[in-house]
């Protein structure tokens, strides 16, 4: 099977070389010297480095358009550099500034190199390298917002055994929103990124949620342990951040559920029991979808072909995030059933006093 990067290795290598050089030109960041096929710059992911101006750690290969920092280990493809660097909240806008912006079109024919990217990404079976952060990136925001707490009444062992922290500035596309709580994502022992939750004195027109560029969303589990072997699936970090000191649980990041995630959830479970939101959206990756008149099997569905596959049937109005430990503990246990005879409610009821579902302070 061939690989994204062996498909960019095709590439002309003078035209490789020119781009990457053009851009950490455009970037503000110097070449100090070049060894073979890498340029070595000083790195610009990481504060916390000493003297990278006579001792850089960083490289940029021109081979495969990858950075990595040998000293704080960061890496990632050249998009993810340009997002990381610029402040940019998605990847692409690190293409958008390739193309447009940064005038790089004198460096190679870009537009085709873009639609390799294009081309190549899409492929099924090709992807990206994920990016890689140090640890130590963490450290700038240790303090746990009392809005994990006390809001969403997160166990503050929990909080801290999943490294939960505050960054003060919220930085959105290069403007500071105010406050929001960090969620750091590690995928096999590597930090790999985080999502981000404003906070209630944040700016109220900044996003509520935002990942780091080129986030690893649809392939990667939070909280991933390979090892149980009975695992409850939530769709969401903040909804597994809230049950995992009592419950064996891990979580997509929404509703959509690939089948790369589905190979990672099944491999060496005997059952894995489906806790999803209790919206459409919700309803619709259990129960799949018809698309042009094609039918796309529900999560459950595909990862029946190895364990079983169970479905809580909530009939509150009511995410597992925002429920107490003995309510899902007894959902889990009475109101699981096998995925073929799940069913959506028909009434949603207030999880707080049982009456249909209703906007507002209980009456």
């Amino acid at each position: 099977m061939t690989t994204d990067l062996d498909e960019l290795a095709a590439l002309p290598d003078d035209h490789k070389t020119q781009l990457a050089k053009e851009v950490l030109d455009e970037l503000g960041i110097t070449v100090k010297r070049q060894i073979r096929d890498e340029l070595i710059i000083p790195c610009p992911v990481g504060a916390f480095h000493n003297d990278q101006e006579r001792n850089p750690t960083a490289a940029l290969s021109t081979s495969k358009l990858l950075f990595n920092c040998l000293g704080c280990q960061a890496s990632g493809t050249i998009l993810w550099l340009i997002a990381t660097v610029r402040g940019d909240t998605t990847v692409e806008q690190a293409r958008d500034w390739l193309h447009g912006e940064a005038g790089l079109t004198r460096a190679m024919e870009l537009p085709a190199l873009l639609q390799l990217f294009d081309a190549l990404y899409a492929k099924k079976d090709t992807r990206p390298p994920m990016p890689v952060y140090s640890d130590r990136m963490l450290e700038r925001w240790a303090e746990i917002p009392d809005y994990i707490l006390d809001d969403r009444q997160i166990p503050i062992t929990t909080a801290v055994h999943m490294g939960i922290g505050t960054d003060p500035d919220g930085f959105v596309d290069r403007v500071r929103t105010g406050p929001r709580a960090v969620i750091p994502h590690w995928w096999k022992g590597q930090l790999v990124g985080w999502q981000s939750r404003r906070l209630p004195s944040a700016d109220p027109s900044a996003p509520k949620y935002l990942s780091t560029p080129a986030f690893p969303r649809d392939e990667t589990i939070f909280d991933y342990r390979p090892y149980r072997r009975e695992v409850v699936v939530v769709e969401s970090p903040m909804s597994q951040l809230r049950h995992q000191h009592h419950l064996d649980i891990e979580a997509t990041f929404g509703f959509v559920v690939t089948d790369l995630q589905i190979q990672h959830l099944v491999k060496g479970r005997r059952k894995l029991i489906w806790f999803m939101d209790n919206d459409q959206a919700g309803w619709q990756a259990v129960e799949g979808r018809t698309h042009n008149g094609r039918f796309f099997p529900g999560a459950p569905q595909r990862a029946s072909a190895y364990c079983d596959n169970w479905v809580v049937e909530n009939p509150f109005d009511a995410d597992p995030a925002d429920m107490p430990d003995e309510m899902v503990d007894i959902l889990i246990k009475d109101r699981a059933v096998p995925w073929q005879v799940w069913q959506r409610p028909k009434v949603l009821y207030c999880v707080r006093c049982f009456r249909p579902a209703h906007k507002g302070a209980c009456p």
